[in-house]
């Protein structure tokens, strides 16, 4: 997209959720609220708006408080900025500041035998701080309690409606639940709103800022009853209550590449089952946070994590995609579980294991949730050109270097010329030999780790172990050059190892080991994030130009009978490509998200 038609992408996305998701009934005590699920097709209905009790509208509405912060620094259209002081942060203040009198613990109204929450989860007489799940007056419907034909609730809350006839299942009260994840949620707003109105000139801006102030103070004593120190938390409450001890309690970032596509294929541990990430939360919760405790700037660490985890996590979804390329800001739908285990999923797209014998279900939240860090990590490589090699460079640069689609890496090992080069499936092997050859690669460094046996035959075919001696697909393209594919293609027909971004590996012949280093170039590494965020930009407008709204899902399993998860219009959708278009367009303009934090926090 060009800057303008992503500034026209923007303004329909949040114009749709303030006309159709948006409660703006002046009389009612959650103005301002942001419900997750709007049915388009039963506009104007009594179950336009559907709530799920064990899910929570409140997180969604955060989400999209702080993507309408990130339109208004992209754009400065007061359109953004309106919604969210007018509208958004007015009625979150309230239940943040004011929770003490607005709930109670006192009355339970569920089923006998309803889930009641822990600890961490329970509404505690008399707090502040407190965001329950749902809170409504009869604006809409319960899932669980339609879906079941049950009146009471079954999970813990105070119900208004309870002992009178509701044959639509209406929501009216109040959910005794909340958690310490919608708290970083909430922790990630107030911590972006604070920013944008601390320094404005406009007497309720200020008013506004010294609200947010006291609601994140509430936040955070808040978890501390319920749990302990959140980084987040503590990132919101250090920020806006400039208190520098909590802020030291933010965790440092290492160089050591850490996140679900690492784990799931590279740092498993046998046996164990995985799912695929159903959002980028915490990708975001580090970044803000990493910021807010850098006073506004960008350390080198965070940029590479950030970096990192912005390119590789779509990959696991890439994966699954084996028989069609997966679309740029695709991925999983978060309520429908994707595993791996032993650094294989356990189904391919092919297999059509998911709903109606099709493929697996695709969402609103984690495909377009990674776009966001996509942008952050474009602008953290225009500002730090080499940033993706220094790992390389500061600690292994004695090891080979080897490219993702790149030229061959070219060594000599007992006496054989060796040429390595790797595709995302594949690790591919040149060698020239007139005898024949054993050439072993381990998965790890310094002939360490599982490992494959490559047997080369004096004709130049091959064929390859692993080291329980279990028969390895070896795909000849040439004599003495063949791919041997990783654990996590289909085609592979036993374990060995998973050629990772930033993995370390070894190969040997005969007593010669030499350790090699695995990335993509940075060049590469850019090429693919402007793919994802820019071509996902694309992506969801065809979806919403198709479908009329973006969906929470697309391909999913029933939620309602004869009613699927596609049916609803998606809050957190609507959030996260909005955040997503203006860290494209700051990325276009050359501008950077953290400067626009920092000059703000350090405005006088």
């Amino acid at each position: 997209m060009t800057a303008d038609e992503t500034r026209a992408f923007m303004k329909r996305l949040a114009q749709f959720v303030f006309d159709n998701h948006m409660k703006r009934d002046a009389k009612s005590a959650q103005r301002g609220m942001i419900y997750e699920y709007f049915w388009v097709e039963r506009k104007g209905q009594p179950d336009q708006f559907v709530q799920g009790e064990a899910l929570d509208t409140m997180h969604d509405g955060a989400w999209f408080g702080a993507a309408l912060v990130n339109a208004y620094r992209a754009t400065g259209d007061k359109f953004y900025k309106e919604m969210l002081t007018q509208w958004m942060l007015p009625f979150y203040c309230k239940m943040l500041n004011h929770s003490d009198t607005l709930f109670s613990a006192k009355r339970n109204d569920a089923a006998p035998g309803a889930h009641t929450f822990n600890k961490e989860h329970a509404l505690q007489e008399g707090e502040k701080g407190f965001v329950p799940y749902w809170w409504d007056d009869g604006g809409s419907v319960s899932l669980e309690r339609r879906g079941k034909k049950q009146s009471l609730s079954p999970i813990q809350c105070m119900d208004f409606l309870a002992g009178k006839p509701n044959p639509e299942f209406l929501l009216s009260g109040y959910s005794h639940g909340s958690s310490n994840h919608m708290a970083q949620d909430l922790a990630v707003m107030l911590q972006q709103a604070w920013l944008l109105l601390k320094n404005s000139n406009e007497p309720r801006d200020k008013e506004l800022a010294a609200e947010v102030a006291e609601a994140a103070k509430n936040l955070h004593e808040c978890r501390m009853r319920h749990f302990n120190h959140i980084p987040m938390c503590c990132a919101a409450f250090g920020l806006t209550n400039g208190d520098a001890t909590e802020l030291k309690r933010i965790p440092e970032q290492t160089w050591l590449p850490e996140d679900h596509y690492r784990r799931a294929l590279y740092d498993f541990k046998p046996g164990e089952r995985r799912a695929l990430p159903g959002f980028a939360d915490g990708q975001q919760y580090r970044y803000y946070f990493g910021t807010a405790k850098a006073g506004g700037q960008l350390p080198r660490t965070l940029a590479f994590k950030t970096v990192y985890d912005a390119f590789t996590e779509p990959m696991l979804y890439g994966y699954y995609s084996d028989d069609s390329a997966a679309p740029p800001g695709i991925n999983r739908f978060d309520l429908h579980p994707m595993n791996v285990r032993d650094g294989r999923l356990e189904d391919y797209r092919s297999d059509r294991k998911g709903p109606f014998k099709g493929p697996r279900p695709i969402g609103s939240r984690m495909g377009p949730q990674n776009m966001i860090c996509c942008g952050w990590a474009l602008q953290a490589l225009r500002a730090n050109p080499g940033l993706w090699e220094e790992r390389y460079q500061r600690e292994f640069a004695k090891d080979l270097r080897v490219f993702f689609d790149g030229d061959p890496a070219r060594v000599e090992l007992g006496g054989l010329k060796l040429a390595l080069r790797s595709t995302r499936l594949a690790l591919e092997l040149d060698c020239e030999s007139k005898c024949g050859a054993v050439i072993k690669v381990f998965s790890r460094p310094d002939g360490q780790g599982s490992h494959a046996v490559v047997t080369v035959k004096p004709d130049g075919s091959a064929t390859a172990a692993n080291d329980k001696g279990e028969p390895l697909c070896a795909q000849s393209r040439a004599a003495f050059r063949f791919s041997l594919p990783y654990t996590v293609a289909k085609e592979q027909t036993a374990a060995w190892a998973n050629g990772v971004e930033h993995g370390r590996y070894s190969i040997q012949v005969g007593d010669s080991t030499r350790n090699f280093y695995l990335a993509s170039s940075e060049l590469q590494a850019v090429k693919e994030l402007e793919r994802e965020l820019g071509g996902g930009l694309r992506t969801w407008e065809g979806i919403f130009n198709a479908k009329g709204y973006i969906p929470t899902g697309l391909g999913c399993h029933t939620i309602l009978p004869g009613v699927t998860w596609d049916k609803f219009s998606d809050s957190g959708g609507y959030a996260h490509l909005l955040s997503a278009a203006a860290q494209w367009l700051m990325y276009l303009e050359k501008k950077s998200d953290w400067d626009a934090q920092r000059v703000l926090s350090s405005a006088k």
